[in-house]
């Protein structure tokens, strides 16, 4: 009889409660629908004025519902390069969010720019691990939140991964602060909220970055592995909100008990991520995850939004506009092989000062493809959207052949080369041949190799550029060198010469 009141009461308090949570990540201030060529060569997507009208949607269907974003909604189109952020925060204001984490292209006009642009947020910031240098400060201070949604206690905590904080960030961009274990912290955290929660979900900019599709994509779980191992080494964790990948999850991951979602950036798409809750069991029961494509002739603009953004394409409109050369052919991207708009930017680098032998630039500098016709400067600033400068650096053979290995690994994508010189590579492992002005590199030889400050500072692993015999910094901004090299040139015809070899 007892065991049957027990039973009894056990039917009568427990209870499950249902939880959506709206995601995405990577925003890149793609603020206007784009062409996606892996969605459609036709059809537009994405855009704040498409995903503001889900939200609202989803929202306005459903009361128990949040909306978190993983970070990097700076550094895309020209809007938030011409405003170091200020258009992308004013209008993420009108998006809906709960909360949002910070990722490392917030960095990409200097931390204190980043507080600045920070302070017009209408929607909480969190992150609780980048500290100013050699205290117990916060940069951010505003590590957690906890909401309460549907009769559930929610603990939201922001994070930025170490690796990905010190692989891809400018690091003149970030002295003065650093950023310190991710696991330590996240620890720390759900210590003091599991007292006082239901439930703890973590937004997090981490992993390794992801690119355009070309040579190199990774399925979900490889390029999600840091997520993996973080829910595996730290328990406690109910759901994690990832970013930096750029790779979606149409089904979510589960490691150790920790649900992971992320989407495929650029604002392609609004991840949709509902579970239950046994209040009784303390644990989500059931879970599903989908990720809905943003075509923007499906989805009617949010007003509010869409006046909020034209405002700031007005703003910056009298310099984006300006024509600087016409294009015969699309200029475009690649991660993991030679293209036309890497062999662009490289061969301008190469013609700024006589003495440059060969000039690279990284792929994952370039984030924007260029239509045919007449290319200006919100077009070339788009492409190349850091305020990245050029440096010129003086290297033994034996310096360039560890740089081209590191390329040649694959790990941050390849080096674009300019022109007159070529190198072959087995993808994954190592360099072959390396030719420069059309003769192989001799290891004992010198050579001045220019690039962008990011890759000689060590970004993206380029650490030996950091042993230069001669190290110059220009100071003049990698656009503009582009500008400087184009100008009087009434056409000008992309091209594809077998600067990059596979084998």
């Amino acid at each position: 009889m007892r065991s049957a009141t027990l039973f009894l009461s056990f039917l009568l308090h427990a209870e499950i409660k249902e939880l959506t949570i709206l995601h995405t990540n990577d925003l890149h201030s793609h603020l206007f629908p784009h062409i996606e060529t892996w969605i459609s060569d036709t059809r537009e997507v994405g855009g704040f004025a498409n995903l503001a009208t889900l939200v609202k949607r989803e929202k306005a269907a459903n009361s128990d519902t949040i909306y978190i974003d993983s970070g990097d909604y700076f550094s895309g189109p020209y809007l938030s390069t011409l405003t170091k952020g200020k258009a992308v925060i004013n209008s993420m204001n009108f998006l809906g969010l709960d909360a949002a984490c910070i990722g490392n292209h917030e960095f990409d006009h200097g931390w204190d720019n980043m507080l600045e642009q920070m302070q017009e947020a209408t929607f909480p910031i969190l992150n609780g691990n980048i500290f100013f240098e050699g205290t117990n400060e916060l940069v951010w201070n505003n590590p957690y939140l906890v909401i309460e949604k549907g009769g559930i206690k929610i603990g939201l905590i922001g994070l930025h991964g170490k690796f990905a904080f010190y692989d891809t960030i400018n690091f003149k961009m970030t002295q003065g602060i650093e950023a310190r274990n991710e696991e330590e912290y996240l620890r720390k955290y759900i210590a003091e909220l599991e007292p006082i929660t239901d439930l703890i979900i973590l937004s997090i900019h981490q992993g390794m970055p992801g690119r355009q599709s070309s040579l190199g994509k990774t399925d979900v779980e490889r390029s999600l592995r840091k997520d993996i191992m973080l829910a595996k080494n730290v328990p406690g964790v109910d759901v994690i909100i990832s970013g930096h990948a750029h790779q979606g999850t149409p089904k979510a991951l589960v490691s150790n008990g920790t649900i992971i979602v992320s989407t495929n950036a650029y604002t392609t798409e609004l991840g949709k991520l509902k579970i239950k809750y046994d209040t009784e069991k303390d644990q989500i029961i059931s879970h599903s995850n989908k990720l809905i494509t943003i075509f923007d002739d499906e989805i009617e603009d949010d007003p509010d939004m869409l006046r909020e953004i034209k405002f700031w394409q007005k703003e910056v409109e009298k310099i984006a506009s300006i024509p600087v050369f016409t294009s015969t052919k699309k200029l475009v991207r690649a991660y993991g092989k030679e293209s036309n708009m890497g062999n662009l930017f490289a061969d301008a680098v190469a013609a700024s000062d006589e003495r440059i032998d060969v000039a690279v630039i990284n792929s994952g500098a370039l984030r924007q493809d260029i239509g045919a016709g007449i290319v200006t400067k919100g077009d070339l600033i788009s492409a190349f959207p850091f305020p990245n400068t050029l440096v010129m650096t003086k290297l033994k053979g034996i310096q360039v052949r560890e740089i081209f290995n590191h390329a040649a690994g694959m790990t941050n994508g390849v080096l674009q080369i300019s022109e007159n010189s070529r190198y072959s590579f087995t993808p994954g492992e190592q360099v072959h041949e390396i030719w420069i002005k059309g003769e192989l590199v001799a290891d004992e030889k010198e050579y001045w190799v220019a690039a962008p400050n990011f890759v000689t500072q060590g970004g993206d692993g380029y650490w030996e550029f950091q042993n230069a015999i001669e190290y110059i910094d220009t100071g003049v901004v990698i656009v503009d060198a582009v500008e400087d090299f184009i100008q009087g040139e009434e056409m000008y015809e992309p091209k594809y010469e077998g600067r990059i070899l596979l084998k």
